[in-house]
């Protein structure tokens, strides 16, 4: 038998499973945030450290006993950041344990869907879009900062709609149902009240998260200037997709894009909807879908996969044992 681990690393939480390489899942860690950018390189250590060693413990293993490791680790986005993770933190952890190691987008990517290659549209608190192309070419899009060009999020979402609030109170725009809607959210009486109490600082933000399903809900009900934030989004969306099925040449290739994140799970299909008219002008054989599994199976296949592809049969024990995995740690491992 021949083992295996994934690790999602993320700015919230990390996560860790072990398998071995007929697809059964056996051991499940998790831990705070393991992205450096978050609180330094050695806050970063302790927590994969802390997720890989709950992984081998529930399943019986030593850390001599892995084959490989797949990785998908959000905060490296340059080359200079996987020169310098390597050096400070993955070979201290891993020494020369064979491994794939890529930004975390990749192990969306990987457990979004069962072919080797694909895209992934991620949009949740910030947004990025990566691909692989049937030779096994990679790019990504997006994902650093709005101040490096990401337009589209849940929260740029949520604050359009708060605008369009302001707009309608001064008479730009006409009525809106954001404003019953973020009105209602606030627990003010009016939204004269809101305006004052927001301009003072009484009220923030973060006090009315999640501010996005407000949009998605009052679009849902029709309101046009919500549908309008929604269609700019998935434009936006959409257009990062093409941007990197321009760089893999895929443009005639029939492959998924796999869709992750808060913002898909929005009560309206608006987003969604404008975001594959943009898709299908230019990739007509793309097929937009929601993803399988959650990333921290897309990199435990990543890893699998540096010794065998995956097939049916390992599919079918993989389902299996994610059931049962499900049940032991409490925890879904298919995407929500």
């Amino acid at each position: 038998m021949t083992y295996y681990l994934g690790l999602d690393v993320g700015g919230t939480k990390t996560f860790a499973l072990a398998g071995d390489d007929r697809g059964t899942v056996l051991g499940f860690g998790r831990a705070g945030a393991g992205n450096y950018e978050c609180y330094g390189v050695p806050a970063a250590y302790i927590e994969i450290k802390k997720a890989i060693e709950g992984a081998l413990e529930t399943a019986g293993l030593t850390l001599d006993q892995i084959a490989g490791i797949g990785m998908g680790v959000s905060g490296a986005d340059l080359p200079e950041d996987y020169v310098m993770l390597e050096k400070e933190l993955f070979t201290p952890l891993l020494g020369n344990m064979p491994r794939v190691f890529r930004n975390d987008s990749m192990g969306g990517l990987r457990g979004g869907t069962k072919d080797p290659f694909g895209i992934v549209i991620a949009c949740g608190t910030g947004c990025v879009c990566a691909g692989v192309n049937h030779t096994g070419k990679e790019m990504r899009v997006g994902g650093i900062s709005e101040e490096f060009g990401d337009m589209v999020s849940g929260s740029s979402i949520g604050t359009e709609g708060l605008k369009a609030v302001w707009r309608s109170r001064d008479g730009i725009t006409g009525p809106t149902l954001l404003t019953q809607k973020f009105v209602e959210r606030s627990g003010c009486p009016d939204a004269e009240t809101l305006f004052h109490e927001m301009y003072y600082n009484r009220i923030t933000c973060e006090d009315l998260q999640p501010m996005a399903k407000l949009v998605f809900d009052a679009a849902y009900e029709g309101d046009s200037l919500a549908n309008d934030i929604l269609e700019w989004g998935g434009r936006y969306l959409g257009e990062m997709v093409v941007g990197v099925a321009r760089h893999l040449d895929m443009f005639q290739d029939t492959f998924d894009v796999v869709m992750t994140g808060s913002v898909f799970k929005g009560k309206s299909p608006v987003l969604m909807d404008a975001m594959t008219t943009c898709i299908h002008r230019n990739c007509p054989n793309a097929r937009p879908v929601r993803a399988l599994y959650e990333p921290v199976v897309g990199a435990l296949l990543l890893g699998v996969e540096l010794d065998a592809p995956m097939t049916g049969e390992k599919y079918n024990a993989l389902d299996k044992s994610l059931e049962e995995a499900a049940t032991r740690f409490g925890l879904s491992f298919r995407a929500q």
